[in-house]
């Protein structure tokens, strides 16, 4: 609840007491429902997967880590949301596997790698490579040792590394680009990153994909996308939002639902 509390208060300061006040409602209705019971029910299932992962490929993605103790500063570590947690294997491949895109020619890059969980699950698919871009040193290190580690019988990217960096300075690569994001901004920065990948854009014209995804839901920032002109929403569903970097282009083509993996 302090996370949330110290995100609705940066809100309240960048955006005003509105939209503060939507957040405030929004994450009330989700402390109350149903299906944050539901949720936490889950919690406990995907724990015990996490720590099989982690036994059968000998690395360290499980848990949950606060980023100051990661050596973030304090300021810093708000605009990440304050903690370090890896993503499902089952709701990243669903998300990746939903989008439909041909990887061959991407590059994929995860903004906020943490300890590498998602950089490790998305060497199952035939990427041209494979980049994590994180702020905190001590993820970062961690990171660095479970890429060294890791193999996998279905590894078909093997072209991995880790770049310890802050997204807002971090140059995206000139080349095809798939940026995944993992909840790992407030909105403020979150926006800024994506103005910084469309700048990108701007300077080599490429297809550049950019992939939200939220364990709860993805209304939780649908609106840092919405408002940025440069994009086109091509999919979206509870856990996971598709764009394409499009400028000059005006759309109205609604989001479709995502299909189910076979």
């Amino acid at each position: 609840m302090h996370r949330e509390l110290a995100g609705i208060t940066e809100l309240a300061r960048t955006e005003g007491p509105r939209s503060a006040a939507e957040r405030m409602a929004e994450t009330l209705a989700w402390r109350l429902s149903p299906a944050r019971r539901s949720f936490a029910r889950r919690l406990e299932h995907e724990r015990v997967l996490e720590r099989e992962f982690d036994e059968r490929f000998g690395v360290d993605t499980w848990g949950e880590s606060s980023l100051t103790e990661v050596g973030v500063p304090a300021n810093k570590a708000r605009e990440g949301n304050g903690i370090y947690r890896g993503i499902w294997a089952d709701v990243f491949h669903e998300a990746l596997r939903g989008t439909g895109l041909p990887v061959d020619d991407l590059t994929f890059v995860d903004y906020g790698a943490g300890k590498g969980k998602a950089l490790l699950l998305a060497s199952a698919y035939p990427f041209r490579r494979i980049v994590g871009v994180e702020f905190a040193p001590g993820l970062c290190e961690v990171a660095r040792r479970n890429l060294a580690v890791f193999h996998s019988p279905t590894q078909r990217c093997f072209s991995l590394g880790v770049e310890g960096a802050d997204a807002l300075e971090w140059e995206p690569p000139a080349e095809p680009l798939l940026c995944f994001f993992f909840n790992p901004f407030s909105d403020e920065v979150m926006e800024r990153v994506i103005a910084r990948i469309t700048e990108s854009w701007y300077r080599i014209p490429r297809d550049i994909y950019l992939l939200y995804v939220n364990i709860r839901n993805t209304d939780e920032q649908a609106r840092v996308f919405d408002r940025c002109p440069e994009l086109t929403l091509l999919r979206r569903d509870r856990h996971a939002l598709l764009a394409k970097v499009t400028p000059h282009v005006v759309h109205e083509c609604p989001a479709a639902p995502f299909l189910t993996p076979e």
